[in-house]
Order: structure tokens, then sequence, then C-alpha cells
């Protein structure tokens, strides 16, 4: 199989291979190199891992199944990085399953079989909705661009699963985390609780230290493409400069370029050593590396930060989404609400006991606990 161009025609390149069902020779044309070569690359691990997969494509209309309409939507949205690798692995299994159906017989039937299947298979609820809205963003964009006459998933609705939440780490555990971590997760962990930044490629593991202007005391952040401005700025703590200042002094000098990085190199990702630390640490509840953001938004909500001041910095575009997002971080807003509830003088036969105040531990933290 190659990629052909033939000057002068409206879709000039085209891809050409041997079917391994039929034999026969079948060919897809394009507009531009790039969509070809996707479509090429597709069709290669196809001919690798899915041979099956081309059986009767003679009876098959060209240019209107999942698969074709998919791989032209990847394309023209230049996915890179770790964000092609993850749209990949999520439309795998939606592929497998609905690849060589045409668009137009795509019901909310299929839809939600495909969530069913992949619940009983082990899969999270979520986990199956992301693979599902990959595919209807994909149909969104075709029917935009005239590629499809009609988007048939328009208005259907299926069942949606909720998020799981779990507690932020408290800053007990957060220091516990930071002592049993290597240098890489301490720094982790300190500009989560610090910040608030995402923990992940999008945010925190690009951070560069050209960004960071101690003079002005800001971090300037390229954010994550969630709808807001490309960049924005972070206000320096008190409590972050020095530790913020002690790295600069080791990084610099060396040549280091993102303030996460491991044996002089940039972190791609952080799983395996949060794993151990956690394991080291003696931590056995689940605590997520983004649950840190979390931490960050329980922190200043309780000490009664700004919510509009706490979504800028965490890179929200709407306020709601922190009370969306992170209800259950007002724990002290909640108890205050029932400590504001006079005693009563009720007769229950002996004393009430004494409750300790809570410990929060040793971790230094930028936001002062409210006191009650």
């Amino acid at each position: 199989m190659a990629i052909q161009k033939r000057p002068g025609r409206t879709k000039p390149y085209r891809v050409y291979w041997n079917n391994p069902t039929t034999g026969k020779r079948e060919s897809r044309s394009f507009e531009t190199l790039r969509n070809a070569r996707i479509f090429n690359a597709d069709v290669l691990r196809r001919l690798k891992e899915e041979p099956d997969s081309f059986a009767d494509t003679e009876d098959e209309p060209t240019g209107g199944t999942v698969r074709e309409i998919v791989a032209l939507y990847i394309a023209a949205k230049g996915f890179k990085g770790i964000n092609l690798v993850n749209t990949l692995h999520h439309l795998k299994p939606v592929l497998e399953v609905m690849g060589k159906r045409e668009i137009a017989s795509l019901t909310r039937h299929d839809l939600v079989r495909f969530l069913s299947d992949q619940m009983a298979s082990g899969v999270k609820q979520l986990t199956a909705h992301r693979r599902l809205s990959i595919l209807r963003s994909g149909l969104a964009w075709a029917s935009e661009q005239g590629l499809i006459a009609e988007n048939p998933l328009v208005g259907i609705k299926i069942p949606k699963g909720k998020p799981l939440k779990l507690p932020p780490p408290t800053t007990t555990e957060a220091a516990r985390i930071m002592q049993a971590g290597q240098p890489h997760i301490q720094r982790v962990v300190i500009l989560g609780m610090y910040v608030g930044v995402r923990v992940g490629p999008s945010e925190m593991l690009s951070m560069q230290w050209p960004n960071v202007d101690m003079d002005r005391g800001i971090i300037r952040l390229k954010g994550a493409n969630k709808g807001g401005d490309a960049w924005r700025d972070i206000p320096i703590s008190t409590a972050l400069r020095p530790h913020l200042a002690a790295w600069a002094a080791i990084d610099i000098p060396a040549g280091m370029t993102h303030i996460i990085n491991y044996n002089g190199k940039p972190v791609k990702s952080i799983k395996t050593g949060w794993r151990k630390a956690l394991q080291r640490a003696g931590i056995t509840r689940r605590i997520r590396p983004y649950d840190l953001r979390h931490a960050f938004a329980t922190l200043a909500l309780d000490a009664g930060a700004d919510i509009n001041a706490v979504a800028a910095n965490m890179g929200h575009t709407d306020p709601t989404m922190v009370l969306k997002h992170y209800q259950h971080v007002k724990e002290a807003m909640r108890r205050e609400a029932v400590e504001s509830i006079p005693e009563i003088p009720l007769e229950l036969g002996t004393s009430p006991g004494h409750i300790p105040d809570a410990f929060y531990g040793d971790f230094p933290c930028a936001h002062t606990k409210k006191q009650q």
C-alpha cells in the first residue's frame, strides 16, 4: 500500500491497498497529504491487527463509516503527544464495535448497548462515556464540515455517570507523601497544594522556569485547553516562594527547563513515583495526584478565599465549576453552620465528652484555617 499524488484533482492524494479478504485493490482519496497519512497509518494498523475488518468492504458505501469519519476528525484536530495517545486508546473499543457501521445507521440503542457492554467488562461508566464523547465530537465536526448529510446522534441523551468524589489529601497525608516521595514527587505535592494547577502533562508537568517571574511574584502558565485563556498568571504565595527559589538554584545552573524533572529530564508521567510514595508513606486509601488540586480548593475555600479568585487561579472560566466539582471540600463552612445552633438544654443523664481540636499536621500551608 502507498500514497499516490495525482495533481490537478480536487482530492489529489490517494491511499490504496490490497484487501486481504477479497484480494482486490481498494483506494480512498483525500484533499490533504496530512489526512491521507493519517488514514494510511490506520489501514496499516488494521492490516496488521484487524485483517477481518476488511471483510465485505466492497458492499459498504465509501466515506460513510465511523472509522473513516473519526480518522478524518483526528487528523483535522491535530491531536499530539499524550492527547493523541489517550484519544486513540479510548477510540479503540469504539471502533472495534462500530468502526464498520455506516454513520446514518447509528442509534441511541447502539450507544446504550456500548455503555452496558463496557461496564459489564469492568470499565467504569465515566470512562465509557468519555469514549463515546470522542465519537460524538467526531460526528458533530463531520456534520459541520459537510462530510455527512446528517448527524444521527444529535439530541440523543444517554444515562450519565456520576464523577467519583474522593476526600482530598489532608495536610498530614500530604506531609507523609512528601517525606516518602522522590524529589520530583515532592515538587508535585507542593505545587499541587499551593497553586492548584492540573496535575498532568497539560499544566503542571509542562511548567517551565522561563515562565516563573520571582520579581513580580507570578507563574505564567500555559493552561489546558478548557475553553479559557491560553495563558494565566498565578500569584506565588509567600509560603511557596522559598521552595521555588531553592529549586531554581539547583535547576537553572544545570540547564533544566522544566520545574518537574527527574534525572535531568522533563517528566511525562508520575504514575509510578506517586504509587511508590503512597506505599512508603503507608497510605492505603485511594489518593490521586489530581486530588492535590482538590486539596488546594479545600484549603482556599475553607480559609474564606473569594470563590472567583480561586476559580481564576485554577483555570475555571465559570466560578460555579468550583462549587459543582468541589462541594465536598467546604467542610469548614458546613461545620460553621452546625456550630451556629445554640446549645439546647436537654437532659442526657451524662455529661458531654470532650472532643479534641482536629489535628491538621505540620505541613506548611499558605492558607490559615479559620478559627471556629
